[in-house]
């Protein structure tokens, strides 16, 4: 049952993954190339500003608390598969529950 939610799990990464290129594609097939420049202009200085708000961040932060969010974050990253399935329960748990509420 555990292997079945993984191969499922894996499943559906694969095709949101698809989706999402498809999309991406799209947009950038139908999008003129002085809007594109500028989308990378903004994005470069969104992640420009993102990066130094990581820092100050972290800089400010005292260190016991840096040490748990590193320890919590290696967890994570040891189960990803169980984070994934935990991610499609409650996503199925919150779809089942919107599709009950709106037959009443």
């Amino acid at each position: 049952m555990k292997q079945h939610a993984a191969e499922q799990a894996s499943l559906i990464a694969d095709r949101m993954r698809g989706k999402a290129e498809r999309a991406a594609r799209l947009v950038r097939d139908r999008t003129r190339d002085p809007v594109l420049d500028k989308t990378v202009q903004a994005a470069a200085q969104v992640w420009d500003g993102a990066a130094r708000a990581g820092r100050y961040a972290a800089d400010k932060t005292p260190e016991p608390l840096l040490e748990k969010a590193g320890r919590a974050a290696t967890v994570a990253r040891g189960n990803r598969t169980a984070l994934l399935l935990a991610g499609a329960a409650v996503m199925g748990f919150v779809l089942v529950r919107r599709s009950r509420g709106r037959r009443r």
